[in-house]
Formats: structure tokens, C-alpha cells, sequence
């Protein structure tokens, strides 16, 4: 077990040195590999000190600057070599060593993404500084990660980056027995397969038309302003208070829910609550409800997303770089910050802002119906299997079972409520929740009775999602903590899940596996061309390319995400929707 102390370590600052010190890690098979850089943006900033640790052998640690730019071509040969990288957050030195022209190649092991794939679902810290502690029993110093790498190196900066390399084969021996034992190895390759494809995403970014999100936030903002004005035609009750500008006085502060809900029940509107579920079923009813509503829904949309969506133009590149990470939902699926891209409102009219460069298309497509279609799989539904096979509509489907309707009566309406009944039940939604769920998300609205009704039918009809539902129930009883999907991911808690939770792992995890395969999949057969990965979001995968390529792009996803999804869901068969266009919207060509 390594101590701070005896960590030896060679500086390199010149071509010669780098050449005999690389011949001297020419046979290791593994290799702990870091760097030190000047900031955290790889387009702005420099790589000062690259760190590369072998079993045995002193760290080198290669002062960048120092080599000649002419004899780097020596270091990325080296990195392409086939031993296993080992980092910790690797996306990061993997974009900082691609800009400087030494992308590492597969194959890869990362200590952060197999931490938490291990611990996913529990509130863990990710740090390196943590992982020594918690499986070396290394209390690590990092208070030279926040010193000034720009100016020349003292001899603690290069303690601790060598520490940094070194302690990576430490933790690598361990973390690969933890994964086995819990099976979770394949996992953990899948997401380390996926570490580049993800960087290189990040790097390559989206474009943002800024004139056409100017002009929608503009109208955004008119709209807000405008159900303002009709919020404030509710007045606070009981104020008889005379002044000088009674028509302040009386006026609402729309963001008070007190202030709200008095002047609502003021106004005779039978509520006693002024969150969503309560206001929602009322705003068919009451136009003010309504105007409230909108003037909620946008005023989060112009805050989150008009007014700060331009900020993230990269000055160098002109296109907005998001943060990925990899594992950021407990079901396995990524999120997204800087900016959050997963909460961008999914109507055209936001989307289509997000553009191809001059001469280029997008070319996207998501799963049709996946989450349903993993059900059918883990359930074993002879039904909804054949429903599948035969290509048929399994909302249409489900309408006729809840309705008793034909299947050509049953209304757009019909079809939206089936929509809510399938995605709704299948995560063990009750009534209740049903009935709020339905009229929040799709506009239709069903009283209590009706939803009880539906429900049951809904599980009359798909007998084995009730035997799922049964199994999953009998293990929430037993009080198990775990769940884990058919591709054998992972997710634990710390106190007892909620039933919810349990039911929706398989599924949205399953989903996480199969999105991520796919982008593996894409990723090999995307070096070819002139296609680069811009964006995924759930089950969506977005990619930019030139025009004359567009075809050829389109059909290479979609047997990509074909292929993923097979790989479980075999024999129910998968379909997307692949549209090449101008944008993220619905504008094709």
C-alpha cells in the first residue's frame, strides 16, 4: 500500500528524456494516467503536466511545455497503444489530451464512473480523495489541485501529481474485484466504452440561432407579461386599505402562494391548495386558474432557459458545450447541466433554435414507445408481444381494452388517455395519481370513479404486468434495497424505496443500457464519415453531419439503435423516428 512519502516520480522536460522514459513503459499492460492542466476548459485552457504510472516504475511526469510540438507525435503514438488507461474522471483528460493532439485510445478504466457504478443509487462522493479513504485507508492531500499550474512547478505540485497517477493502479486491483462480486463488471465496461463518446460529444456541441432564440424568448416573455396581467386581476382579499396608488395595494404578488390561494378562494374558486395537482383539473373551468398556470410554466421557462441559454456560447467555438454526466440519474441515465438541455421544452418552437452548421443537417431519432416495449419484454405479455410484432398501435391497443370502443371509434382523445394509462400504470401509479397525471400531462380529465375503472381493466387485460407488478410487490415487502436490470445494472437505497422506484428501475435503467449501447455502436461506425455526436437526451440521439451525407447517416443509427435494443428486448421489435433536418425542431428538408 502506497504512503504519501514513496511515491517516486521522474520529470521530463525534454525530447530525449521522453523518449527513454516511454521505452521504459513500452511492456507495462496497465497504466494510471492524469493531468495537470491550467483551468477546467479544454478549449481555453493547456495540459502544464501529464502523469503516467506503471506497476513497479517511477511516475513520469511530463512537463507538456517543455516538449517541442514537432516531437509530441512520439508521446500520442504511445498513448495509442492497447494498455489499459486507468483514470478518474477520465472524460476530462481525454478532451484536455485530444486538444492537444494525444487522444488516448481504448481501452479505458475509469475509478469515478466504476465507483458509482457500484454505489448507484446511494449518496456517495465520487472524489479521488474519497475513494483512497474509503478503499485504501489514504487520507490524500489535494490542496495543491487548486494552485497555480501556470507558472513553474514545485517540487509539492509534482509530489501530489504524481500521487494522483499512482494511487489509480491502487484503487484499480480493488475496484475490479468489487465489480465481479457483484456482477456488475459488464456495467461498468459499458459505461467505460462510453467515457470517450461522451467527451468528444461535449467537445463538438450544439449551435444555438441566436437570433431565433431572442425572438422566442421576446415572445415568451410577452406571453408571461400577458397572463400576468390577467393574474392580477385577482385582488387580495379583504384589503379596504385606502392610498395613494390603490391599485398597488390591492394587487397580487402571483409568486405568494398565500397571497394566491386567498384571493382564489376570494374569488369563490373551491380550492384549498395552490400547487399544480390541485389547480390543473380546474382550468378548463376557470380562466384565471389557467392564466396562472401559463404564467408559472413560462416564467420558469424564461428564467431557465431565455435569459440564460445565450450566456453558454463558447467565445472560441460559437456553440453551446453542455456537461454530460454519464451517470447522473440513479436509474443509470445521463443528465445534463450547462445547460440543462433534458428540460428544454420539447415544443418545436424552442427546439428549432438549435441548428446544423451552414452546409450541414441534423439527423435524430428516438425509440418509439421503448419504456412500453421493455415491459412487454420483462413481463412476458403474450399481448402487448404481438401487438408489437404485428406493428400495431399499443396505445390504440389499450383504448379499446379500457373503452370497450372498436378499434376504429376509438377518438384522439381515447388514444391520449390510453397514452396515460400505459406509461402511467406500468410504474404502479394509483388512482389518484392517475386521474391528476392524465389531466396534467396529456388534458384529459377522468373522475376518480373512471380512473379506479380504467385500472382495472388495465390489468385485466394485461394479466402478467400484474404478475410483474406481484413479484416486484413481494420484494418490496421482504424489504429488499436493490434493483437490478436485465442487462444487470444496478440501483441500491439506503432506506426502504418506494414501491415506485422499484417497478421503475428495470425499465428506465434497461432503457439507460440499451441508449448507451447504442452510442457505442454509433461511435465505431461514425469514424468513417463526417458525422460527430451533438446531443442525447433520454432515449434520443442527435448527430450533425454534411448534407450529402445525411442518408447514409440516417440509416447508420438507425441500425445502431436497432441493434442495441435487440440485444434484450429480442424478439419484440424496436422502431424509430429518424428525420434529417435544419434542427433540433420539426423544420425537415
Amino acid at each position: 500500500m502506497p504512503n504519501l512519502k514513496d511515491v517516486t516520480y521522474r520529470l521530463i522536460t525534454s525530447t530525449k528524456e521522453l523518449e527513454i522514459a516511454l521505452r521504459s513503459l513500452e511492456q507495462s499492460p496497465i497504466l494510471g494516467l492524469d493531468c495537470e492542466t491550467t483551468g477546467l476548459d479544454p478549449y481555453i485552457h493547456t495540459i502544464q503536466l501529464i502523469q503516467i504510472a506503471a506497476p513497479n516504475q517511477p511516475v513520469i511526469l511530463i512537463d507538456l511545455p517543455q516538449i517541442a510540438p514537432c516531437d509530441r507525435p512520439l508521446l500520442q503514438q504511445f498513448l495509442s497503444r492497447p494498455a489499459l488507461k486507468i483514470t478518474h474522471n477520465g472524460k476530462f483528460d481525454w478532451q484536455c489530451l485530444t486538444k492537444a493532439g494525444l487522444q488516448p485510445s481504448a481501452p479505458f478504466f475509469d475509478t469515478q464512473l466504476a465507483y458509482r457504478v457500484l454505489t448507484a443509487g446511494l449518496k456517495k462522493s465520487l472524489s479521488l480523495q474519497t475513494l483512497a479513504q474509503k478503499l485504501l485507508n489514504i487520507e490524500l492531500d489535494k490542496t495543491q489541485q487548486v494552485s497555480d499550474w501556470s507558472k513553474p512547478l514545485t517540487s509539492q505540485q509534482l509530489q501530489y501529481a504524481a500521487m494522483d497517477a499512482a494511487i489509480l493502479l491502487e484503487l484499480y486491483p480493488i475496484l475490479v474485484k468489487k465489480l465481479e462480486r457483484s456482477h456488475l463488471l459488464k456495467i461498468a465496461q459499458l459505461e467505460f466504452h462510453c467515457m470517450p463518446v461522451v467527451a468528444q460529444m461535449e467537445l463538438n456541441g450544439m449551435l444555438l440561432d441566436l437570433s431565433r432564440w431572442q425572438t422566442l424568448g421576446a415572445k415568451l416573455e410577452s406571453d408571461r407579461d400577458a397572463a400576468l396581467h390577467q393574474v392580477r386581476e385577482l385582488r387580495v382579499a379583504g384589503n379596504a386599505q385606502m392610498s395613494l396608488l390603490p391599485e398597488m395595494t390591492d394587487a397580487i404578488n402571483p409568486n405568494s402562494p398565500q397571497q394566491v390561494l386567498a384571493a382564489l378562494q376570494a374569488a369563490g374558486i373551491p380550492v384549498n391548495s395552490t400547487n399544480q395537482k390541485e389547480l390543473v383539473p380546474l382550468a378548463k373551468q376557470f380562466p384565471v386558474i389557467q392564466a396562472l398556470l401559463d404564467y408559472r410554466h413560462l416564467s420558469k421557462i424564461t428564467a431557465t432557459f431565455a435569459d440564460s441559454l445565450p450566456k453558454h456560447i463558447h467565445l472560441v467555438t460559437g456553440r453551446i458545450h453542455p456537461t454530460y454526466y454519464q451517470l447522473g440519474a440513479r436509474s443509470g441515465r445521463f443528465s445534463c447541466r450547462n445547460p440543462p438541455l433534458q428540460t428544454i421544452p420539447r415544443d418545436a418552437a424552442a427546439r428549432t433554435c438549435f441548428v446544423a452548421a451552414p452546409g450541414h443537417q441534423i439527423v435524430r431519432a428516438d425509440y418509439s414507445q421503448i419504456e412500453l416495449r421493455i415491459v412487454a419484454r420483462l413481463s412476458g405479455d403474450a399481448r402487448m408481444q404481438r401487438a408489437y410484432r404485428k406493428g400495431e398501435d399499443l396505445h390504440r391497443l389499450t383504448a379499446t381494452l379500457v373503452t370497450g370502443k372498436a378499434i376504429a371509434d376509438v377518438s384522439e382523445e381515447d388514444r391520449r388517455l390510453a397514452k396515460a394509462i400505459n406509461f402511467g400504470l406500468i410504474y404502479g401509479m394509483g388512482a389518484a395519481k392517475l386521474q391528476s397525471y392524465a389531466e396534467t400531462k396529456y388534458g384529459v380529465t377522468l373522475s376518480l370513479e373512471q380512473a379506479k375503472a380504467f385500472r382495472k381493466r388495465f390489468f385485466e387485460a394485461y394479466a402478467p404486468e400484474t404478475e410483474w407488478h406481484e413479484t416486484i410487490k413481494r420484494s418490496y415487502i421482504r424489504g429488499i434495497k436493490e434493483s437490478r436490470t436485465l442487462a444487470g445494472r444496478r440501483r441500491r437505497w439506503a432506506d426502504k424505496p418506494r414501491l415506485a422506484e422499484l417497478l421503475n428501475h428495470p425499465v428506465q435503467g434497461l432503457n439507460a443500457d440499451i441508449t448507451k449501447l447504442a452510442l457505442v455502436k454509433l461511435n465505431k461506425v461514425l469514424a468513417e464519415t463526417g458525422a460527430k455526436l451533438i446531443c442525447t437526451v433520454h432515449d434520443e440521439i442527435l448527430l450533425e453531419c454534411p448534407v450529402a451525407e445525411a442518408k447514409h447517416i440516417s440509416c447508420l443509427l438507425h441500425r445502431c439503435m436497432v441493434a442495441a435494443a435487440r440485444k434484450f428486448l429480442h424478439p419484440i421489435p424496436v422502431f424509430m423516428d429518424v428525420k434529417i433536418s435544419t434542427s433540433w425542431g420539426d423544420d425537415e428538408t
